[in-house]
């Protein structure tokens, strides 16, 4: 217990984060693909540096995320997922990614949380589900 204790007081101490969970060869794949399509090398620089967890969002995540929503908001056509802080994104394992988005609908934007559920083995979404916050 306390050898557990210690580790997590200094992992706080040095202001580390855990590792986070390593990509599916096809994920990395998927990735991969869509960076190397990104048109400048800023662009591809930029993206490369992400975390697994930013990198699931933009190029595995979100593409399903629209569609999923539209269901729940009809005339929706932007979304984003996760926000400048890295903490607003969890890739909770290979399967798994949750996190807080936004998505507009006319002039409104809408927050909700989400979790996008991930098949490793194709690097492909087993599904997108969200919950809206109520409008303000």
């Amino acid at each position: 217990m306390w050898t557990i204790a210690l580790a997590l007081a200094a992992l706080a101490a040095t202001g580390a984060e855990p590792a986070e969970p390593p990509l599916s060869p096809a994920q990395k794949a998927v990735v991969a693909k869509v960076i190397s399509g990104l048109k400048s090398p800023e662009e591809r620089s930029m993206a490369s540096g992400w975390s697994n967890a930013k990198k699931v969002a933009e190029f595995i995540c979100r593409p399903a995320a629209l569609p999923a929503l539209k269901k729940q908001v009809p005339d929706a056509d932007k979304v984003f997922l996760g926000t400048d802080n890295p903490a607003t994104l969890t890739l909770v394992s290979k399967r798994s990614l949750t996190g807080v988005g936004q998505v507009r609908s006319g002039a409104a934007w809408r927050d909700f949380t989400f979790t996008c559920a991930l098949m490793p083995s194709s690097g492909k979404v087993a599904g997108f589900t969200a919950v809206l916050k109520a409008p303000a």
